[in-house]
């Protein structure tokens, strides 16, 4: 199967509360590294911590300027969930098949941009959130877990860190 486009996508804050016509920019995953360099090693790595990541942060953009998006200014976590629909090619039928794509996230407000005034423009409000949790799902398995106040780091149903908190005695 090979991925074509995204068809359609909705999103939702609180769980039912569509939050308008918008586009998203979803979190980059970097690890936390640490330079290893010494006898034995020609050079040096950089050797990602496990589980242990940067900053993540989402970018969600809205046409205008209305009341439930600059409500997202306030200082507290929000939960977005995001559903859409994946066009997929199956190259041995032929057919064009659809995969469900499903991210939720728990974030709160960085930045908001209230956008511009243009004659015969979208205003281009936007709003950039810190990213402390995130579940991506691909057609209703699970394929990565990110917890970063639980200590959490799943990726394809294997917890990198449940030894970890066993090991720091949150287990």
């Amino acid at each position: 199967m090979i991925p074509a486009q995204l068809i359609d996508f909705m999103c939702y804050e609180g769980g039912n509360k569509c939050i308008g016509t918008v586009d998203v920019t979803l979190p980059e995953i970097s690890f936390m590294s640490e330079t290893l360099k010494g006898a034995g090693i020609a050079g040096e790595i950089d050797l990602a911590t496990i589980g242990q990541l940067q900053s993540m942060s989402t970018s969600i953009n809205w046409r205008g300027l209305i009341e439930d998006n600059i409500r997202f200014t306030a200082p507290k976590t929000y939960h977005f969930t995001f559903m859409g629909s994946q066009e997929m090619y199956d190259e041995f039928s032929g057919e064009l098949k659809t995969k469900a794509i499903k991210v939720v996230m728990r974030c709160m407000p960085k930045k908001i941009s209230a956008g511009k005034f243009e004659k015969s423009a979208s205003m281009g409000t936007s709003g950039e959130f810190e990213v402390s949790y995130m579940k991506l799902s691909i057609d209703g398995r699970d394929s990565i877990e990110v917890d970063k106040f639980n200590n959490i780091y799943i990726v394809d149903g294997v917890d990198y860190l449940k030894k970890v908190r066993q090991d720091i005695g949150m287990a």
